[in-house]
């Protein structure tokens, strides 16, 4: 009898609540949608086109969630992750992202990585980076060398970027650049396949979870357009566990890698196999994917805009006599025309472009002027930070010239790409080299046709966490 007063106590239960956030809850009085503040299902499949919306309508502080608060001006920003010692990383949210590889060092902070992005360690990587840019620009001259073989650069460049993490982490490529299947490999295949799924992972771990203890050949049976994920995934195991049965091999390596100093620690205990697995697959993803984002993004704008294209051309031929004899970086990290051109590609890019959440502590001072309540989350996506209209005036506009004055403190200290985390010292180094050589040594032509994006404006880009946009472009390399 008393299992017929359930759905009635269930009712009441979901009324009380509802009532409760709409009216009661420490945040009743800011504004935003009220479907945002009865439940956090208001931000399943992405947000940020939303909640610039929601800007416009209600101000620069909004409620997306019962427990949410999203800002749209530079201090809150810095108080939440540039001066935010008090506040911790929303453990609920970074589960579910990083549920395919849950003791990476996506979801906490891991000191052993630090070190390891230094530009001490990164300068040994140039002669590595050099080498698969070279076997790009191979692929460009022997395979797409005609408006008839234009390829995707959103392609070509995370082939590239694939090929350098995986050398950073294990000495070893993944060799997409040279595989007979051209880009169409298995891994570019797997790590686009997981990202579209992100927002499914971030809302139902569990099921992902279920998915990585079954047998494979039952994930392709239910689920067969994860095979290239698979693939990706056998890929590492055999390469941890080559590494692990002969960890000698790294110190033979040409240079450093990621995974000699975490099987190889100081004054710590090696991270376990699932671990290091979990790591791989966290730093291959994010390596590849926010660099090659920047990078095709950048070219987009130097092929669109000639007088862009023209003065890359000119700087970079004037110090780079012979194209034949590599540059290095810190030569090109003196151009002031290139150095401005990859500063505002990072503006523009964004990086990760979905709000990374942060809980506010006790003792958490103001954000942005106001006093939040404890255990609140609250959040800022980079996009409004970098489409500051008074940091960078008409800041929809690509204009690389807006570097090149007197000052850019502030511009630079309301710069970040990849929030302000440690690993940009690799970020710079390959930014430089790999526009350096493409636009020195290689005559792109952008092939235009009714599928080419017109602009990377953010209405025309999905939040899948990092951006992707609903076109793209494909190039040729002129003889």
């Amino acid at each position: 009898m008393y299992y017929l007063l359930f759905p009635y106590i269930s009712l009441f239960t979901i009324l009380v609540l509802a009532l409760y956030r709409l009216f009661f809850h420490p945040l009743h009085n800011y504004p935003g949608p009220v479907l945002a503040a009865l439940t956090d299902w208001y931000e399943a499949g992405g947000l940020v086109a939303e909640i610039e919306r929601l800007h416009k309508l209600h101000g620069p502080v909004i409620r997306i969630g019962p427990n949410t608060l999203h800002f749209n001006y530079r201090q809150a920003y810095h108080d939440i992750y540039t001066y935010g010692s008090t506040l911790v990383k929303d453990q609920e949210f970074y589960s579910g992202v990083a549920a395919h590889a849950p003791q990476g060092s996506f979801g906490f902070s891991k000191g052993l990585l630090q070190p390891l992005f230094s530009r001490k360690i990164v300068m040994s990587l140039e002669y590595t980076i050099q080498q698969q840019i070279d076997k790009l620009l191979a692929v460009f001259n022997n395979n797409y060398n005609s408006s008839s073989t234009a390829v995707s650069m959103a392609v070509a460049y995370r082939a590239l970027t694939t090929d350098i993490i995986t050398s950073y982490c294990f000495a070893e490529l993944s060799n997409i650049l040279e595989s007979p299947g051209g880009l169409s490999h298995p891994i570019l295949q797997g790590l686009q396949k997981f990202i579209k799924k992100l927002w499914f992972q971030r809302h139902f771990p569990l099921v992902i979870n279920f998915f990585l203890s079954i047998p494979q050949t039952l994930i392709l049976w239910l689920l067969p357009e994860f095979e290239g994920h698979l693939k990706m995934k056998i890929g590492f195991e055999r390469q941890v566990d080559s590494l692990i049965d002969n960890p000698a091999t790294l110190s033979m390596a040409e240079h450093e890698t990621v995974f000699y100093h975490l099987l190889e620690p100081k004054d710590q205990e090696r991270p376990s196999r699932a671990s290091l697995l979990d790591e791989a697959y966290t730093l291959i993803s994010a390596g590849s994917d926010t660099i090659g984002n920047t990078c095709h993004v950048g070219t987009f704008y130097a092929l669109k805009y000639p007088s862009i294209h023209q003065k890359l051309k000119e700087e970079l031929e004037e110090v780079w006599v012979d194209e034949d004899r590599p540059m290095s970086y810190t030569t090109l990290e003196k151009l002031p025309y290139l150095t401005a051109f990859i500063k505002e590609v990072l503006r523009f890019s964004i990086g990760v472009i979905h709000p990374l959440p942060r809980m506010v502590g006790q003792s958490t001072p103001e954000i942005g002027g106001l006093k939040i309540p404890a255990g609140t989350t609250v959040k800022m996506s980079t996009m409004f930070l970098h489409m500051n209209p008074d940091v960078f005036p008409d800041p929809y506009t690509f204009n690389p010239d807006r570097w090149l004055v007197e000052d850019i403190n502030e511009m630079m200290f309301n710069l970040a790409p990849f929030s302000k985390g440690p690993r940009m010292c690799l970020a710079w180094c390959e930014l430089y080299l790999i526009f350096g050589n493409i636009f020195r040594r290689l005559d792109l032509k952008l092939h235009v046709t009714e599928d080419t994006i017109d602009d990377f404006a953010v209405d025309k880009c999905g939040d899948y966490f990092v951006p992707r946009w609903e076109k793209e472009y494909r190039v040729f390399a002129r003889s």
